[in-house]
């Protein structure tokens, strides 16, 4: 028999891929579903942003190899959209592209840590991170996330003896379950525990433009004016590029030395049109993003209202573009999250996706249209 990696029984299969089996099986025997699972954007990309590919197409030697660390274009829009929108200051060489931000958060870990080191992860948060941890042989620390403190880890509940093993923490704001916010008081407290035991912090900002539609995004790094730490973003979610795979990683110099070496190792970059695209997009006007926050902020608004009328209980943030909400009263996370599968047809994410203090929730995502989510919500029984 042949054997595989003893890492893998540490790991789950990805839960999305699970739901849309479920879901596929579903469709082919006539059943009609909505989805509110999986986070994908439904909004149009940008035309501007697909002419450029096509453009980029006609570019000499767009098919080779492109530069490890990334075309000098996107980092350059990169540097200037940090210098415009947050009034950080970034070098090229404090830049990497990676494909998509999944593939930086992976590869940040062997950059980081050997066989054996800590990563300290938010629980609930985004499965990849405690995934990628179990692959490169880290050991994830799980902090908990409750409504209590806001869905912000309390950084006094990690023992002394983990923090002194640990080498990274990941953190995500906006945040994925929760749609919580973190604010620059918060960034400043959790970069200076972090530079105090030596400890790289990364903020996985992939929601970081989908917030209330007059909000004003901030990052990481507006606290962290010595740069000694990292921030991850991604082109999925503001401007709806999910099967584009492009992201960055900006920040210190160093850990992006580290990760240049790993990623030349293990890939050759992301194709140079897509990069290109990704160029275009981040210098879109500003008011192109503003009309999708309005959008999400007029999605969000009607499903609150319909979640308090029928009795569902919920985290009242407006980030991200998901809603977490309480599973009523007599039911488990299963048996409430099968049950609007089977009797209305609607697809959620259960909580426990995100780790195991999301038993007892689950998350609706906003990415269809109002129409859609009016339909669903409207089709539950009163849980009062």
């Amino acid at each position: 028999m042949i054997k595989i990696n003893n890492r893998l029984k540490s790991i789950d299969e990805y839960h999305f891929k699970k739901i849309e089996d479920k879901k596929r099986e579903l469709i082919k025997k006539g059943k009609q579903i909505i989805d509110l699972g999986i986070g994908d954007p439904d909004l149009e990309v940008s035309n501007r942003v697909q002419n450029e590919i096509i453009k980029s197409l006609g570019i000499k030697d767009f098919n080779k190899y492109p530069p490890y660390s990334g075309i000098e274009k996107l980092k350059s829009r990169v540097i200037k959209y940090y210098r415009d929108i947050f009034q950080v200051n970034l070098d090229l060489d404090e830049i990497i592209i990676t494909i998509g931000s999944k593939e930086g958060i992976s590869s940040i870990i062997p950059s980081i840590c050997d066989i054996g080191d800590y990563v300290i992860v938010p629980n609930p948060g985004y499965q990849v991170y405690t995934a990628a941890s179990y692959l490169w042989g880290a050991v994830p620390y799980k902090i908990p996330l409750t409504d209590k403190n806001d869905y912000l880890p309390n950084l006094n509940v990690i023992p002394q003896n983990i923090a002194l093993k640990s080498k990274l923490f990941f953190i995500n704001y906006p945040n994925n379950p929760t749609g919580a916010e973190a604010n620059k008081d918060f960034f400043k407290d959790i970069v200076e525990f972090c530079k105090k035991r030596n400890i790289v912090l990364v903020n996985d900002s992939a929601y970081n433009e989908i917030i209330k539609k007059e909000s004003t995004p901030i990052s990481l790094l507006q606290s962290d004016e010595d740069k000694k730490m990292i921030e991850i973003g991604s082109f999925s979610k503001t401007y709806n590029m999910t099967g584009f795979r492009v992201g960055y990683v900006v920040g210190n110099k160093g850990v992006i030395k580290a990760l240049l070496k790993v990623k030349s190792n293990i890939d050759s970059g992301q194709f140079m049109p897509v990069q290109y695209a990704a160029a275009e997009a981040i210098n879109l006007d500003r008011n192109e993003i503003k009309k999708s926050r309005e959008i999400y902020d007029k999605r969000r608004s009607t499903a609150k209202k319909i979640l308090s009328k029928k009795g569902i209980k919920y985290f009242d943030a407006s980030a991200a573009f998901y809603i977490w909400c309480s599973v009523p009263k007599g039911y488990s996370t299963d048996e409430f999250c099968d049950k609007l599968l089977s009797e209305y047809g609607v697809v959620v994410t259960p909580g426990y996706c995100f780790g195991n203090l999301g038993y007892g929730f689950f998350r609706i995502a906003l990415t269809t249209k109002i129409e859609n989510i009016e339909t669903a919500l409207s089709k539950f029984e009163d849980f009062q």
